[in-house]
């Protein structure tokens, strides 16, 4: 294993010189090396050939032992032309989009989003968040919907869930400024596999701005009345009603219009109206194609400013008044609990905080600490500031470092810690045990982290062109549970909302997370003074219960769960169980594994 250190500029020359010994020492597969030059090359634009590089690696991989020297092993030719490869990469733009739900928002400039059959926001684009209020993994509200098309909205959604025939419809939104309503278009997408399906809303409407005012006003010399008339036109599409907006005669409209025609050279009406949507579109295509940010599926977001210039965000979910569970994230694609638990929180007391971690949503990231002081860092300031008290923590997968380091220097802060998933501090044989890219980019970050830096970057590329389905295909088909959770399209809202949450200020977040997980922390396990229940899922592919349980001999103080009917995806698969479980430590209630094992959610 290899200490914690943030930089990822590790130098590609060869491994050769006094420290590292001859170039002979080197372990060089000339035909393999190739596969993986040629394999990295092609998977800049080629999306299966991402599989392919990996398993190259892994072949590799199986050559040389994972310990203190293993970076030597690696020819200065290999690593030559993989930094050409990473510096091709960072001079191409990113390709079209084919992601289907993303496409279906952003092929239009107006307001636009794709509804689960549950009818959560899986996706929108900028108008639709800002028109509509729609937010990812959040219900669109009801009073976006006009009361005219209320009925043929249900319908459109029962047929969402097969219960009904209808596949379109025209429906009339309601924004939420209350302006007039906005037409829109309505039809269902269906997955690839399953029997429900998603429902995709589309403004029909151009929206007119300033900047198409000032385009047509320039291109055909119009004068400032002549350009509202357009306007009004535009919108009404109606002599009258300009006049009756304008309050003036038809004949001044009629006179007015004319002249507007004979300077675009538009010999009719209908020909006008076109030019004049072409023109509206033209001034906000700087907006189309862009899906919106991401942001707090909750809405209730807040982001503590430090005098050193860091911002902690943070939400939280249950009894705003309640007792404080600390929540903090990892690399799978969990952000928190889904909000239909709120509920059961609330009635327990409890006010789960989920935590950005540093990179992670809107908490930023430095880059001059390494991963592991970069998260104690953040996790100083919101147990200092917000929380303020000891409390109960939780750690997804790697998410659970900061926790056990913090705990090791500063045990009074916490009253007792949750490990959920996987990670390397847990059982450093389960490494062996992880999904082949999961495997291959851990023990790369390990020796030579710039390579695992222009992999992700790879990938991210390959997620903002495919969708977040490219990555779950590679992540979880090994995977049967984990694989159908990801194939829910009731939880593809919450699954798309975690991996923007995760790249929202790019790959780098991924590349330090997994620098993170390999932090050389081990020994607070031996010595941690605050119990620790380490929640494991029995079907993530890693779940090893004889190895697993080698922990708790270390200390007396931790406590091996396995999770019956769970993967890496636990929190949406076992939501009821793993509330009981934070409820009953909260209550200070101990929880038997045979509890946990055998309990359905």
């Amino acid at each position: 294993m290899v200490a914690d250190t943030g930089g990822l500029e590790q130098s590609a020359k060869p491994a050769t010189g006094p420290e590292h010994g001859p170039e002979a020492s080197v372990t060089i597969d000339p035909d393999l090396d190739l596969d993986i030059i040629s394999h990295t090359y092609r998977a800049i634009v080629d999306q299966e050939a991402f599989d392919a590089m990996i398993d190259s690696w892994q072949a590799k991989l199986d050559r040389i032992p994972d310990d203190g020297k293993a970076s030597t092993q690696l020819s200065g030719a290999l690593l030559a032309q993989l930094a050409l490869a990473r510096t091709t990469l960072d001079g191409l733009d990113i390709p079209a989009q084919s992601d289907p739900l993303a496409r279906a928002v952003q092929d239009v400039p107006g307001p636009a989003l794709v509804l689960s059959p549950e009818g959560r926001v899986v996706v929108t684009n900028t108008e639709g968040a800002s028109v509509l209020g729609a937010r990812q993994g959040s219900y669109l509200n009801p009073d976006r919907i006009d009361p005219r098309s209320l009925e043929a909205f249900r319908t459109m959604m029962r047929a969402a869930n097969r219960r009904a025939n209808r596949s379109q419809a025209i429906l009339r939104m309601a924004p939420l400024d209350g302006g007039e309503a906005i037409l829109a278009e309505a039809w269902l997408l269906s997955p690839k596999a399953g029997d429900a399906a998603f429902v995709v809303i589309r403004s029909l409407e151009i929206e007119w701005t300033e900047r198409a005012s000032e385009m047509l006003g320039q291109a055909f010399g119009l004068s400032a009345a002549e350009v509202e008339i357009a306007r009004i036109f535009f919108h009404v599409r109606d002599v009258a009603a300009v006049a009756a907006a304008r309050h003036v005669s038809l004949l001044t409209v009629r006179t007015q219009l004319k002249s507007i025609m004979a300077k675009t050279e538009a010999p009719s009406q209908v020909e006008l109206m076109r030019l004049l949507a072409m023109t509206a579109g033209r001034a906000i295509q700087d907006r189309q194609g862009k899906t919106d940010t991401w942001k707090d599926p909750l809405g209730r977001e807040d982001v503590l400013s430090l005098p050193d210039g860091r911002s902690i965000a943070w939400t939280w979910l249950g009894d705003p008044d309640g007792r404080p569970v600390v929540l903090c994230r990892g690399l799978p694609m969990c952000y928190l609990l889904p909000p239909d638990s709120e509920g059961q929180l609330r009635e327990a007391g409890i006010k789960l905080l989920a935590l950005s971690r540093p990179g992670f949503g809107n908490s930023s990231q430095h880059a001059n600490l390494s991963p592991l002081e970069d998260n104690l860092a953040a996790l100083r300031g919101f147990l200092d500031h917000v929380v303020k008290s000891p409390c109960i923590a939780i750690g997804l997968s790697n998410g659970v470092l900061p926790l056990l380091a913090e705990a090791s220097r500063r045990p009074e802060r916490f009253h007792a810690l949750v490990a959920i998933g996987y990670t390397g501090i847990l059982d450093r044989s389960g490494i062996r045990r992880l999904q082949p890219t999961q495997q291959a980019m851990m023990r790369l970050v390990g020796m030579v982290p710039w390579l695992v830096d222009l992999m992700a970057k790879q990938a991210h590329r390959m997620i903002q062109t495919h969708g977040v389905d490219w990555y779950i295909e590679r992540a979880y088909r090994t995977r049967p549970l984990d694989y159908s959770t990801c194939a829910d399209p009731n939880l593809a809202p919450f699954i798309r909302n975690a991996c923007s949450h995760l790249l929202a200020q790019g790959h780098q977040t991924f590349v330090r997370e997994l620098v993170l997980a390999r932090s050389e922390i081990d020994a607070v396990i031996d010595t941690l003074s605050v119990p620790l229940t380490w929640v494991a899922p029995e079907q993530d592919g890693v779940f090893d219960e004889a190895s697993f349980r080698r922990i708790e001999r270390r200390n007396p103080l931790v406590r091996v769960a396995p999770l019956e009917n769970a993967g890496e995806l636990a929190l949406y698969q076992r939501t009821s169980r793993i509330v009981d479980l934070i409820v009953d430590i909260a209550n200070g209630t101990p929880l038997g594994a045979d509890q946990t094992r055998h309990t359905t959610r």
